[in-house]
């Protein structure tokens, strides 16, 4: 750690509007290793710790403390006399690591205290909102290792949280095998956290945003105005008090890649001539959209539904009119339509892409033919994430950049709204501490509801896209009787 504090020079990282968007999110995921040769030196503590603060120098903003600047500007100071030093926790455990194994990783199968900080963002024991956290888990006899990682979304994406995840692990084995050239390479890969970049590689034309959109965030929500006049402290306080959580359930699937292009095929034989060729994902997110807003409607028609929001439901309906559409929030990166792939930007990148779906095209009977009209919906979403139109988005965000709360009003006040987020290019599996990749890489449970992951299949292995799936238990329990999911996908816990 000495090394790292000396190595630390004082700087400032003003955040960009990007860095905002989910502020009050973390990004929390578990590591998996299993020690399959029973190495005696498997994992050494004493090996993680040296190059976690190894890999932390070229991550000097983990150590930094948040200045909140008003009107939704933060910036991440970095002092040598006053680091904010990572969470770093060690303990063991008195279960085997076969024991998770056999239960497919379940979080029920989980050590005690494994995960040390939620979903929100909020301030750790001393008061301050730590930028990086760290538990490493030793399984009983030495017989794996339980990685908890987590940062706040104010400070990186899954970009780069996955590099650092994967810098520490190549330091790691490059101690451990006294390989100085191996590190050395390592200390040089260029990463970029200057958030100027993203704004000096906007293209000069503009294109207008979508109505959707900017109901989204600039329509009248006092709430999230105040929301956003706190501070991130105080705002993370109210917000895990909130309990997002409560009553949702989340379950996670393995989807063949053979089977899913079939299905793509399928509907691509009913796309529109001259319609441009589909990818997986988009035939993916369609199916995922029409089954939740179907798992939704009976919900709302079924013999469960209360007569109290039956009445409300009706009087809904005599003042607004049945509802005919489903909001839809795609994540896109903005490192693909801003050309940022060769620069290694380390700031949040993903930006959501808002389109309101028609019921009448989610609540068809799912077909092929059914299908590719909802493709259709997303992969205009997904084509609409070009240089221009995120030009147009971030002018919005700098010109009100306190509207980084609206988004998260608006999903908590329309319960049918999905977010969909495609992880599959994330390099989940790519931290190897000397002793092989995880086995199993996975977030915490019961995230927010209406939230789907698309992430990749495990190390060694690209057959499979592993899909999370977390939703208000009563939604769940239809997609979970979804005969056309059942027959494509695998539930795996």
């Amino acid at each position: 750690m000495d090394e790292f504090v000396a190595s630390v020079e004082n700087q400032e990282f003003p955040l960009h509007a990007l860095d905002t968007q989910a502020a009050f999110m973390n990004v929390p995921y578990h590591f998996f290793y299993a020690n399959s040769d029973e190495a005696g030196d498997f994992m050494p503590s004493d090996a993680l710790r040296t190059s976690f603060y190894r890999a932390l120098q070229r991550y000097p903003i983990l150590a930094g403390n948040l200045r909140c600047e008003g009107q939704g500007r933060t910036t991440v100071v970095v002092e040598r006399d006053n680091l904010n030093m990572p969470e770093y926790a060690e303990s063991e455990s008195a279960m085997a690591f076969g024991e998770m194994r056999e239960a497919k990783f379940h979080h029920s199968s989980w050590p005690k205290g494994l995960s040390t900080v939620g979903a929100i963002t909020k301030a750790g024991g001393d008061g301050r909102i730590k930028l990086l956290s760290v538990h490493v888990v030793r399984m009983r006899d030495n017989s794996g290792l339980v990685l908890f990682v987590s940062c706040p979304h104010y400070v990186v994406d899954g970009t780069g949280f996955f590099s650092f995840v994967e810098l520490w692990g190549t330091l790691c084995r490059a101690h451990r095998a006294d390989d100085a050239q191996l590190a050395a390479a390592a200390m040089r890969e260029p990463l970029c956290f200057d958030r100027a970049v993203i704004n000096r590689s906007l293209p000069a034309q503009r294109k207008p945003l979508d109505p959707d959109t900017l109901r989204v965030y600039t329509g009248f929500s006092p709430v999230a105005d105040w929301l956003a006049w706190l501070s991130p402290t105080t705002r993370g306080a109210l917000l895990d008090r909130a309990r997002f959580s409560a009553n949702v359930e989340s379950h996670t699937f393995r989807v063949a890649r053979a089977a899913l292009g079939s299905l793509r095929d399928r509907v691509a034989a009913h796309m529109p001539e001259g319609h441009p060729d589909i990818v997986d994902t988009h035939v993916l997110a369609a199916l995922i959209a029409m089954m939740v807003a179907q798992a939704h409607k009976k919900c709302r028609e079924g013999p469960a539904a209360s007569a109290l929001g039956s009445l409300w439901g009706w009087l809904a309906g005599l003042a607004f009119g049945a509802p005919a559409t489903q909001s839809l929030h795609l994540l896109a990166d903005v490192r693909h339509s801003l050309d940022l792939g060769g620069q290694n930007y380390m700031g949040n990148g993903l930006l959501p892409h808002t389109a309101m779906c028609p019921l009448a095209v989610l609540e068809a009977p799912l077909g092929a033919e059914t299908l590719a009209r909802a493709t259709e919906l997303t992969s205009a979403i997904y084509a609409s994430a070009d240089g221009p139109t995120v030009a147009s988005f971030l002018d919005m965000l700098a010109a009100q950049p306190w509207c980084f709360t609206r988004p998260m009003i608006y999903l908590s006040t329309h319960p049918t709204a999905l977010v969909i987020t495609n992880e599959t290019g994330f390099k989940l599996y790519n931290g190897d501490f000397g002793d092989g990749r995880p086995e199993w890489v996975c977030t915490i449970p019961s995230f927010v509801a209406n939230f789907i992951g698309f992430l990749p299949s495990p190390a060694g292995s690209d057959t499979e896209i592993v899909v999370n799936i977390t939703l208000k238990a009563p939604v769940m329990r239809h997609v979970l009787g979804n005969e056309f999911w059942r027959d494509l996908a695998t539930i795996v816990y």
